[in-house]
């Protein structure tokens, strides 16, 4: 089993800490492989906004020498782990630079087959307010690939360190911690079984009559027709 780990930040504080705390209970249950990023080192440019990936591809991205290696491990992965402090009431930056890559995997122009098979988790930690501000734009990308299922994992230190809680904060935490990753492997056992989501396959409905009606070379059409996704009959489901 692999499990892709997108962090938002370089800082191996308390969202690191948390995370290796979801990583610890993952392994009692299984064997797993952990591929792990860490931004904005493994992806550290702003999308330019120039349209290449819409309107050609997104190999010719001028950053794509970053952006794709992350993208196939995505893609191998069983599910997806991203995490991200709390930046001013928001995700970091970093994690921000990296999803505006991906806007052409979104459900309106070209999906990523292999993310409606996937489950995903987003972790932000804070030392005072605001995870859901984090959790909230990252968990709506991942649901704009498709993703079958996402747990989010918000939680308040009130520290800037974790070795500056308390035993009785520090336990606590890590006791819900460790029952977000039994509920995270759960969904990863049985992925296979979860229908995909109503929204996901709504939009993909919407979306199969309106690129039918773009017009003939459009990156977006030639994608769908390659998936055989523009009949009536096909689709990822």
């Amino acid at each position: 089993m692999k499990v892709c780990i997108i962090h938002g930040s370089p800082r191996r504080g308390n969202t690191y800490k948390a995370t290796e705390i979801i990583k610890e209970e993952l392994l009692k249950a299984t064997s797993i492989q952990f591929d792990e990023f860490f931004l904005p080192a493994d992806m550290p440019s702003f999308c330019c906004g120039c349209y290449t990936c819409f309107e050609v591809s997104e190999d010719k991205c001028p950053h794509s020498k970053h952006i794709q290696p992350i993208v196939q491990a995505m893609r191998e992965a069983d599910g997806l782990i991203l995490t991200s402090p709390v930046y001013v009431l928001a995700e970091s930056g970093g994690m921000k630079a990296f999803l505006d890559h991906l806007a052409y995997m979104y459900l309106p122009h070209r999906p990523m087959e292999e993310m409606f098979s996937k489950v995903a988790m987003v972790i932000s930690t804070t030392a005072g307010t605001g995870t859901s501000y984090a959790i909230k734009p990252i968990a709506r990308n991942l649901k704009f690939w498709g993703v079958k299922r996402v747990i989010k994992c918000g939680f308040s230190m009130a520290a800037k360190n974790w070795e500056d809680m308390s035993d009785v904060k520090k336990e606590k935490l890590s006791r819900l911690l460790r029952k977000k990753s039994r509920a995270f492997y759960f969904m990863l056992e049985k992925r296979d079984l979860l229908r995909p989501q109503i929204f996901t396959r709504i939009m993909f409905m919407m979306m199969r009559r309106m690129i039918n009606g773009y017009k003939d070379g459009n990156a977006d059409k030639e994608y769908w027709r390659k998936k055989g996704w523009l009949m009536g009959k096909n689709s990822p489901f």
